[in-house]
């Protein structure tokens, strides 16, 4: 999930190193309807004139407000509920290996189906502190649901040299403002001599940063050759080793104007022409972080056309692959 990508900031050469000691807010979450549950993490940064900040943050106390009251509010009804505070490395979000202290692992977590969630409705999360003072707030409309157009693609797919498919998805929602578009390729692997067949998944990234724009319906294009020279330079030709593709997932990922902008910040001085000072995106309320909304649309019952099995057994590209 892209909760693992965003749970550090970057560095500010601009702080005042040398003021008070003073705790600042950080907070990430992504409300989505196609997840079961919702998770939001709330931490603190500090800018401590008397201790490193690599000291501080191997300090889980230094990290986490205690007793702080998480909760979500629907804009439209006023209706609030409160998150509960998980264990993230207990709810399969283990916090990745870094400076920072790695457990506890807290994050504040509501189910889907009780928080309430609808497309196209703002929403907004609230800390709080246990006396009713707030600490930080944010707001953001939520994606609604998508779906794959219309045999685009065709459950068996037709990958030619010298044809493009059509990927097309749709949706009666007005939030989403950017998609990326994933292939995830299953392919079975038999080792000759071996304890038995196992399975090899490539993820192939179609195209990203795709602009919404005013339409409904959204589509990108793939060209047929592109799937066969993935593929050679993916797997490595082995004698013993023989393979038999099962099937495709499409994941089409829509993401709120937040997270675009948050990624665009990120990517406007990087380079060797770029500034030398790289702003930081943030819509979090007397602090630091995104709070934003993405929705992921998954098909899995692609297969390939006969066409495509002859191609990639004897074609040019992928004939030494031991496809069969």
């Amino acid at each position: 999930m892209v909760i693992s990508v965003l749970t550090t900031m970057a560095c500010d050469n601009e702080l005042d190193l040398v003021s008070d000691w003073k705790e600042i807010p950080v907070l990430y979450g992504f409300l989505s309807r196609s997840d079961s549950a919702q998770y939001i993490r709330v931490e603190k940064a500090f800018l401590d004139p008397t201790t490193s900040a690599f000291v501080i943050a191997k300090n889980p106390d230094s990290l986490y407000f205690q007793d702080a009251i998480v909760q979500l509010e629907d804009l439209t009804t006023g209706t609030r509920v409160n998150l509960t505070r998980v264990d993230g490395t207990l709810e399969g979000y283990p916090r990745a290996p870094g400076i920072f202290a790695t457990s506890p692992n807290y994050l504040y977590k509501i189910k889907t189906d009780e928080a309430k969630i609808f497309g196209d409705r703002e929403y907004r999360i609230l800390v709080s502190a246990p006396d009713g003072r707030l600490i930080t707030s944010s707001s953001t409309r939520v994606v609604g649901d998508h779906t794959f157009s219309f045999s685009s693609p065709p459950e068996k797919i037709t990958f030619l040299y010298d044809n493009s498919i059509n990927i097309g998805w749709r949706s009666n929602e007005n939030t989403a403002f950017f998609y990326d578009v994933t292939m995830r390729l299953h392919i079975q692997e038999t080792v000759s001599g071996g304890s038995g067949p196992e399975e090899v998944v490539l993820d192939w990234p179609i195209e990203k940063n795709i602009l919404r724009g005013t339409s409904k319906n959204i589509s990108t294009f793939v060209p047929g050759i592109s799937f066969y020279q993935l593929l050679a330079s993916k797997l490595e030709a082995k004698a013993n080793v023989s393979r038999k593709f099962l099937y495709i997932e499409i994941q089409i990922d829509a993401g709120g104007k937040e997270i675009y902008d948050f990624l665009a910040v990120g990517q406007a001085n990087s380079g060797i022409t770029g500034a030398e000072y790289v702003p930081s995106y943030s819509n979090i309320e007397n602090g630091f972080g995104l709070f934003s909304s993405r929705y992921s649309l998954v098909g899995n019952n692609y297969t390939l056309s006969d066409q495509s099995l002859e191609l990639l057994k004897n074609g040019i590209y992928t004939q030494d692959l031991n496809f069969n």
